[in-house]
């Protein structure tokens, strides 16, 4: 009798353990689910804010290096609008000039050069100022210039990009940044230089 009561003992406590360890291990495993679901959602939080670090903060236009190009709409001399930040992700030259300055005529031929080599890589946008546009057209032609020419008349894109003298030149990146400021005539090779960096 005594026997058979310490078997029955045992065995309920067997028994016992066993589902309390099943109890145990169930609750174990709901917490870590639980610790990983929270863990997953604090780093879903934190992507979009890792995102945002990453982001390049847009700078303030400026006629400098490192900033924005101040962007402008001025029309071509068959009456065509050109826009600098419609720029078909390309990036852009900007050159300054005027018929009647001579470093100016110096590099027209390396710029022709240029535009027929690169013009479906590069926008360029020959910015003519003080001109008057008959005297502009023969000049144009006599030379057999035919880059793309936008007419300043009022000189207020001059204004902003702090043209007091010219030739200049600016270097536009796809992103809108002006990467280079030349003043005064470019040589060929510096053209060339530019124009491999602009379309590596």
């Amino acid at each position: 009798m005594q026997r058979s009561f310490w078997r029955n003992l045992l065995v309920g406590l067997v028994i016992l353990a066993a589902v309390g360890g099943a109890i145990w291990a169930s609750m174990d495993k709901n917490e870590q689910q639980t610790s990983g679901s929270e863990t997953s959602g604090e780093e879903q939080k934190k992507d979009p804010e890792q995102k945002k670090e990453t982001k390049k903060p847009v700078r303030e236009e400026k006629a400098a290096e490192g900033f924005r190009a101040p962007d402008f709409t001025l029309e071509t001399l068959e009456g065509k609008s050109v826009t600098l930040s419609q720029n078909d992700g390309k990036p852009s030259l900007i050159n300054f000039w005027a018929s009647w300055c001579g470093p100016c005529r110096v590099e027209m031929p390396h710029l022709q050069e240029a535009y027929d080599q690169y013009k479906d890589q590069v926008n360029f946008i020959m910015v003519n100022t003080q001109d008057k546009e008959l005297g502009m057209k023969t000049f144009l032609e006599d030379n057999g210039y035919t880059f793309p020419v936008v007419v300043d008349q009022t000189e207020e894109v001059s204004q902003k990009y702090s043209i007091f003298n010219i030739p200049q030149t600016f270097i536009v990146n796809s992103e809108g940044e002006i990467t280079k400021r030349i003043m005064g005539s470019m040589s060929k090779e510096q053209l060339e230089e530019i124009m491999e960096e602009l379309t590596s």
